[in-house]
């Protein structure tokens, strides 16, 4: 959309602004209500409502990616459109935005992955700040969005308690023999008396997920507790044995 042509041609530079870290703690000010979107293929569209939490007006753009996070979003080509692409979100105020699936045929015997992206610029300096050593920083959020297919067989909420796990070696697998991706935020066990957490990770539809061990922590592994999130962005944990 042309709406959006002045707005990308600075779109790399933010995207490394927002990846930014300084000494001093840095929040954005666009909240979006929910850590996930559910979309499912039976719905002519979904929303997702974003709040400006700052004492300033911001300017949002939002777009969807496929896990190529630092394309430009207009070379995505992506089979939904995102409405509106910019906007103005004063403080205290709300925006609502529109994600709705073009039709384009997509897979139909699983879910699949793509992220929903807020990235919130400040307002330009005024006159009198100009002179003044100041940091203006670019945020950037993104968020899961399943594309859910209709008359997908078994339950997201099962499939998550369902994961079937081994140890190879340095590594934890995760087996997943479902349709849904199964979010894991955390993953808790005991090597040798010392209790450890594993980088968590998203496991794919049908799909096995490897889970690095730290040197040292690759001793024989029985069993674990794991916590993934549901639809909801609720925290579920399970404990599970290992094979």
């Amino acid at each position: 959309m042309n709406i959006m042509r002045p707005f990308n041609t600075c779109i790399t530079a933010l995207m490394v602004c927002a990846a930014v870290t300084v000494s001093h703690a840095a929040y954005a000010d666009i909240v979006i209500s929910g850590t996930r979107v559910i979309y499912p293929a039976s719905a002519k569209d979904v929303t997702v409502k974003m709040e400006n939490r700052g004492n300033k007006p911001l300017l949002v753009q939002t777009w969807l990616d496929d896990g190529r996070d630092t394309t430009n979003p207009q070379e995505l080509k992506l089979p939904f459109i995102v409405t509106p692409p910019v906007s103005r979100v004063d403080p205290a105020k709300g925006q609502t935005v529109r994600i709705t699936w073009l039709g384009q045929p997509l897979p139909t015997d699983r879910e699949r992955l793509y992220w929903f992206n807020v990235l919130e610029v400040p307002p330009k300096a005024k006159a009198s700040e100009e002179n003044q050593n100041m940091l203006q920083l670019a945020f950037r959020t993104r968020i899961k969005m399943f594309f859910r297919p209709d008359g997908l067989k078994g339950d997201p909420a099962i499939a998550a308690a369902q994961l079937k796990w081994s140890q190879q070696a340095n590594e934890l697998v995760a087996k997943n023999d479902s349709p849904f991706y199964v979010s894991v935020a955390k993953i808790e066990t005991t090597v040798g008396g010392k209790n450890i957490e594993i980088e968590p990770h998203v496991v794919a539809p049908f799909t096995s997920q490897s889970f690095s061990l730290k040197p040292g922590d690759s001793a024989r592994i029985t069993k674990l507790t794991y916590t993934s999130i549901n639809d909801f962005g609720g925290a579920e944990k399970h404990d599970a044995p290992v094979n």
